[in-house]
């Protein structure tokens, strides 16, 4: 039964590999860990810094994933490549997750086309490289499996780790705790659901304990981006590179275009937690400051993904041809990654 995503994953990861092999200037180790594997793995071996002043700091970057990857490091494996096989095994397992998740709840076609559009994507890149986009698709998954199956208290446990692993995760926490009280769940059911917000105030608390400040992660991300609510100039700027040929904001703009008027129209397929969830990803996404690397945001929504695949289900054709190119761009992405310019 798991023959199909094994296949898709291993063929779309091979991919990027070969995109790394091919471009990367000074060897493909030290590629995978360009951007932000920079500041995690500054994280694996200093710790988190952090200094109310404006500029950049590491404390931006949550802890789970940098956390997990020390634990290779400290087994003898070195920096990014310890990130990279964290990365990679979690993408890994969270494809045979959507898989079953979604043939569960759907059929094997729907799983089929969820698993290509999961690995097919361009942003799916950063599922291969020293980020943390595998791991929070694999608890976000591990989620809505089990507010599938009505198990709260592993759904709490996994919205937690979503929640440690990247910023998104904690609009996942709010959200099933949300779903639980509309769905009048029982006291026992809200009260393991809940177990997400622990996961969500734990670096926040951490952040006040080391730095003196509760929203140190929100202050550092300014170092990043310089404007706060709603950006209207760099929508335009977003718009405007796609209109000019931007493969990136092309992307970005596909993304909004296309999967949002997607989880609208298919929302019935989804539970209440994934369209809350979808809601509050969204007001992040168009009122947190610069529309920067929101393909990767989009991306790791898994109920979107499950939307998506939905879409390319009832449409093949729209589905192979969003596949083909996706898979284009995923390895131009991965050249360009490689040799150190920014993609997303």
């Amino acid at each position: 039964m798991m023959k199909f995503p094994l296949l898709v994953w291993f063929f779309s990861r091979l991919l990027v590999l070969s995109a790394f092999f091919i471009a990367a200037p000074h060897g493909v180790l030290g590629a995978l860990g360009n951007w932000d594997g920079a500041w995690y793995g500054s994280i694996v071996h200093h710790g988190y810094s952090f200094a109310p002043d404006g500029g950049k700091y590491n404390v931006a970057f949550f802890p789970l994933f940098p956390l997990l990857s020390s634990l290779l490091v400290r087994a003898g494996i070195a920096w990014p490549l310890a990130g990279v096989i964290v990365n990679n095994a979690a993408f890994f397992a969270a494809t045979l997750l959507l898989y079953g998740y979604t043939r569960s709840c759907a059929d094997e076609r729907t799983a089929r086309w969820v698993t290509v559009a999961a690995c097919a994507a361009p942003p799916s890149l950063f599922c291969s490289v020293a980020y943390s986009e595998g791991s929070f698709i694999l608890f976000s998954a591990l989620t809505f499996w089990a507010v599938h199956r009505r198990q709260y208290l592993y759904a709490g446990i996994a919205a937690a780790a979503a929640a440690a692993t990247r910023p998104f995760g904690i609009a996942l926490a709010l959200a099933l705790v949300l779903a639980a009280v509309i769905e009048r769940r029982s006291l026992r059911d809200i009260l393991a659901a809940s177990i997400g917000l622990i996961g969500a105030a734990a670096f926040p608390l951490y952040c006040l304990i080391r730095f003196g400040d509760l929203f140190a992660i929100v202050h550092a991300q300014q170092g990043w981006r310089n404007v706060s609510g709603f950006d209207g100039a760099g929508w335009y700027a977003l718009a405007r590179g796609a209109v000019w040929g931007n493969v990136n904001d092309w992307v970005s703009l596909f993304f909004i275009a296309t999967v949002i008027p997607c989880a609208i129209k298919y929302r019935r397929v989804l539970d209440k937690t994934s369209i809350i969830f979808i809601t509050f990803s969204i007001l992040l996404i168009v009122f947190a400051g610069p529309p920067i690397s929101i393909n990767r945001f989009i991306y790791a929504c898994v109920p979107l993904l499950i939307v998506l695949g939905t879409w390319f289900r009832r449409f093949p054709l729209v589905g192979y041809s969003a596949a083909a190119a996706g898979l284009v761009i995923l390895f131009l992405d991965a050249m360009a990654f490689a040799r150190f310019q920014w993609v997303g």
